[in-house]
Order: structure tokens, then sequence, then C-alpha cells
């Protein structure tokens, strides 16, 4: 079923806020840029959310400069998509480059920190459809972590060029281990890659193994390599991609759980 439009929303205009909130693991405020849709001030209900993860060496600006806000209000007021929530956070260090999952992580800090404050501060609806997880490159690889492994938080995972190969985790938060091992991913994955990006070969290997354990995992390779052209150019499919399943948000987590033999 395509997304359903927000009733009388459509030619109205959102804004970004930036804000911070405090950290769960990291012990300071950690900034964060928000995406209001249009109504939100003047309606009460839930919204999805997109929770959008920068690439090394960026910040939670790299979203707003790609264009990944114009290209949602865009939808959103022609009403060709649902309105929702995005978020882009900073992903501080030395968590987003020295950890790799688990306790103590960058995943820890947004399950334990971010999710919950921006729940709190924000309408945003609290279920696993209603919050899909992206990112870029090193960012990519987060997403993909985050996402593969609590499906019961995420419903939908994607990553353009994810860095898989220059990661070296251990085991429990590699993403082919993950895959490997079985059990519930998410319903939703969207990975994608430049035709020359150093990322494309991995990229496609996971993709493989995604589908090889029984998930439906959509892949696309765009021109460009592993750069803003490739990136920007990304947008709109792996955005619209992951908005598909928001005409209602509702469902348990039985609902949007991909089984694994």
């Amino acid at each position: 079923m395509p997304p359903t439009a927000t009733p009388g929303c459509e030619g109205g205009t959102g804004r970004v806020e930036a804000a911070s909130y405090p950290g769960a693991i990291v012990r300071q405020d950690i900034p964060f840029r928000v995406y209001l849709p249009p109504c939100y001030d003047s309606s009460a209900e839930s919204y999805p959310t997109l929770y959008l993860l920068h690439g090394k060496p960026y910040d939670e600006s790299q979203w707003d400069e790609l264009g990944a806000v114009e290209v949602a209000e865009a939808a959103i007021a022609a009403g060709e998509w649902p309105a929702f929530l995005i978020v882009m956070p900073r992903q501080p260090e030395p968590l987003f480059s020295s950890t790799d999952g688990g306790p103590r992580s960058y995943e820890a800090e947004i399950l334990e920190g971010l999710l919950p404050y921006v729940e709190r501060t924000y309408r945003a609806d609290p279920v696993p459809q209603g919050r899909a997880i992206a990112g870029i490159s090193r960012g990519g690889v987060w997403a993909l972590e985050i996402g593969l492994r609590n499906p019961e938080v995420f419903g939908a995972a994607a990553a353009l060029s994810p860095a898989l190969a220059v990661n070296h985790p251990r085991p429990a938060y590699d993403p082919f281990r993950i895959v490997a091992a079985g059990g519930e991913l998410p319903k939703r994955i969207y990975l994608g890659a430049g035709e020359t990006d150093w990322a494309r070969s991995d990229t496609e290997r996971l993709a493989g193994s995604l589908t090889a354990a029984g998930a439906e995992p959509r892949l696309e390779i765009l021109p460009g390599g592993h750069d803003v052209e490739y990136w920007t150019s990304a947008l709109q499919p792996m955005m619209e991609f992951l908005v598909e399943d928001w005409c209602g948000c509702g469902a348990t987590s039985a609902d949007i759980l991909t089984p694994l033999p």
C-alpha cells in the first residue's frame, strides 16, 4: 500500500530545529537537528521518525547539506509521502569511531540517550514500524549494526556506501555475522552504493547474505563513487523506500519482523 499523505498538509512547510540532548554514555549534551513536518504545530498526531546518521568526518549538518530535508519537504507538501520527523544527531567521539556496538557504544547512546529523549520531547510514534534508521559510510555501518541487532526497535534500516570494507568489529557486532546468526531482522532493508564506490563490493556482498538468509533487501547501485554526487542522488530512492510502509504505524512487532530460517 502506498503511503498516505497527511490530510490538509499539502503545500505547507515544515521547519528544522537545532537542539541537544543529555548524553547517556557520553556525559555531555549532544547536538542534533530535527525536521518537523507541515502541520506539526497544528495537529496532535504522532509521526513516524527517520534517524539519519552522518559519515566521517562530517557532523549532523551533512544530511541538510545533501538535501534530505528538501527531498522530504517536497514530497510531503505534494501529498506524495506521509508527514514524518527526521532526526539528524551528531555522533560523538570516541563512540563514533572507536566502538563497535553493545554496552558503552554508540548503539547504546542511540537506544538509551537519543531515542528516549526524542520520544519524550516530540510526538514521535514509539513503535518499531514508526522508526527507521539510515546512515552514510561509517554512519551506514552504525545504521546497519543498530538496525539489524534491534528489529524490535527499528522496523527499517538503510545504508549508503556503508564502510564495511574497513569495519573490524567483534563478531557480535559485525553485520555479516549478525545476518549469518539467524533470528529476526527489520522488515525493510535498503543498501546502496555508487558504481565506482570502494564500498560497493561489500555492500553487494551483504545484500547477497541477507537474501540467502531469507530477507528481501533492496539493493540499488547508482552513478558516482564514495562521494556527494552519489549520496545526493541516492536520497530520493532510499527515503522513498523507507516511507513506503508509513501509511499507518500501529502494528505490533510481530507484524514488522522478518523471520529467518
